[in-house]
């Protein structure tokens, strides 16, 4: 796919509706997901990815979510974080399932939730 005024493929960047976490600096998690880094010791209702991620591995460490032999599979299918992701367990080697999972649970602060384009 090109741009319609010029001949160079078409990225999600060229989208003046494309928001991401690095243009805005500051993203809101969706509640549940809230709860989950409240409770590995964040505050606050906004982060930067950055940070999400921290908390994120710091509940991880703290629930002991891990895989004692493969320490980059996280069980969560009796855990919060399970139902916040919709899986019972993932990679922390495969980050796009990571940042897909984490994506629909995130919020570009600066927007509030609303639609900016239609």
């Amino acid at each position: 796919m090109t741009t319609a005024s010029t001949s160079k493929p078409y990225t999600s960047s060229d989208d003046p509706c494309s928001v991401s976490a690095e243009k805005v600096g500051q993203i809101r998690p969706k509640p549940p997901l809230l709860n989950v880094l409240h409770e590995a010791g964040a505050s606050g209702e906004t982060f930067t990815l950055k940070e999400v991620m921290h908390y994120l591995g710091q509940y991880i460490m703290l629930k002991q979510l891990y895989d004692q032999q493969q320490q980059h599979i996280v069980h969560c299918e009796n855990d919060a974080l399970g139902k916040v992701f919709g899986v019972q367990s993932f990679s922390v080697k495969d980050p796009s399932q990571l940042y897909e999972m984490l994506s629909r649970n995130l919020i570009a602060a600066n927007f509030q939730g609303r639609k900016v384009c239609d």
